[in-house]
């Protein structure tokens, strides 16, 4: 049969760099609804619309946990000193509060003026995750109550506007978009875009998709939940099903009928693992052009939950894997983290120096320059630190930084 011709995308604004957004902020996503405690779980409930969910349960390749180590050998991060300059700033902000522009080489932060919100009030900011030119991609999200605690205890909250800012690295902020999100509408980054893909799921009723900004119509496409959008389709989950659509003619490409959970990779790959009562259990390589499946090794002695960052240029991943309820006591931090690094065209697996490691969870966070350098943000220990690595290099060089708010999201930028 002669092939038929893909569609064409809109024309949209593209980045420099070519990073799948929406799979990186959704595994932002995963970190803050699987780490945090009672009332940052509430929370994540509520911007459960904003960000959409990619969890699954069930069975899989299951291979023995091992026991935690002993209390006393963890300590915060640490390494040798990160003497030679970076030429690094971070776009920071935590639990989408303020932003900052840290310099890493000058250890001065400044906030980001221009965006417009009260952080005790509904809105809230997400970063993409990537670059976008020079600088970074800010979404406020505001939601139809005034104050948080209103929204947490008000069932039928809902977001009713979103925002988009560009923020410079001089610090300041131009609005480039706003528009307006009616009850049962969702949204999701357009991949490699500042455009936006808004989902509308009225549970009672067909679901449809349209882009933002844009002229074309909506179109229809299965009822679920919206998540990353790739270069070869948006996933929507639903239940034990993940399905891989056309956005722009709703046309399903791919059903994957699935109890296990599904964390969508760069190309046509995911990461499995098994998410059963006691946490995510195994973890595999899958194709999802071809099916084909390669186990891992769990590598990780902390089961609770892991978090993957793609590089930008494949074909590494960072795979954090963390512990809310670690058993010691270090200046009341008894979370930590487990850092390691896949390589997806060997399955080699290069475990982070300097870790495992006590860290805030909810205040620390792993990224990725646009030259390949794993940039880690911990606090613990009443100090933060920006840890630098290279693949290949034995040691992790580590530097004191402010800790502002801390560093949940952060965007890492180069000259």
């Amino acid at each position: 049969m002669p092939r038929v011709a893909e569609p064409e995308r809109p024309a949209v604004e593209v980045p420099r760099i070519v990073v799948q957004d929406g799979v990186i902020e959704e595994a932002r996503r995963r970190r803050r609804h699987r780490r945090t405690a009672i009332f940052a779980a509430a929370l994540t409930a509520l911007l459960a619309g904003l960000l959409a969910p990619l969890f699954y349960a069930g069975g899989g390749t299951v291979h023995p946990p091992s026991p935690l180590r002993p209390a006393s050998s963890l300590t915060p991060l640490s390494g040798p000193p990160l003497s030679a300059a970076t030429h690094l700033t971070l776009a920071a902000s935590e639990n989408g509060g303020t932003v900052f522009l840290l310099d890493v080489d000058h250890r001065s932060a400044r906030a980001v003026t221009g965006l417009r919100f009260q952080a005790r009030q509904g809105p809230q900011v997400a970063l993409a995750p990537a670059p976008h030119g020079s600088g970074v991609l800010a979404t406020v999200t505001h939601w139809n109550c005034q104050m948080w605690v209103s929204c947490l205890k008000n069932q039928a909250a809902f977001p009713d506007r979103e925002s988009q800012f560009l923020i410079a690295t001089g610090g300041s902020a131009r609005q480039i978009a706003s528009f307006a999100l009616a009850r049962h509408q969702y949204t999701t980054p357009v991949f490699g875009s500042t455009a936006t893909w808004v989902m509308t799921w009225p549970h009672s009723g067909p679901c449809s998709l349209r882009l933002v900004p844009g002229s074309r119509p909506a179109v229809r496409v299965p009822c679920g939940s919206a998540g990353p959008d790739t270069a070869s389709g948006l996933w929507i989950f639903n239940g034990g099903v993940a399905m891989r659509v056309d956005p722009l003619t709703g046309r399903l490409r791919q059903r994957i009928k699935t109890q296990n959970e599904l964390t969508p990779l760069p190309g046509d790959l995911a990461l499995e693992s098994a998410d059963t009562a006691t946490g995510p259990s195994g973890l595999a390589l899958v194709n999802l052009a071809t099916g084909a499946r390669r186990p891992l090794r769990w590598p990780s002695s902390f089961r609770f939950g892991y978090q993957a960052f793609p590089a930008p240029h494949g074909p590494l991943v960072a795979i954090d894997f963390g512990e809310p309820w670690y058993p010691q006591a270090h200046e009341s931090v008894n979370q930590a983290a487990d850092l390691w690094v896949l390589n997806t065209s060997t399955g080699a697996l290069t475990h982070v120096p300097g870790f495992p490691a006590l860290e805030l969870l909810k205040q620390s966070s792993v990224g990725w320059t646009a030259d390949g350098r794993l940039v880690i943000a911990a606090r613990g220990g009443g100090r933060t630190v920006v840890g630098l690595w290279k693949p290949g290099q034995r040691t992790l060089p580590v530097r004191s930084v402010p800790s502002l708010d801390g560093y949940s999201q952060f965007v890492a930028l180069t000259p």
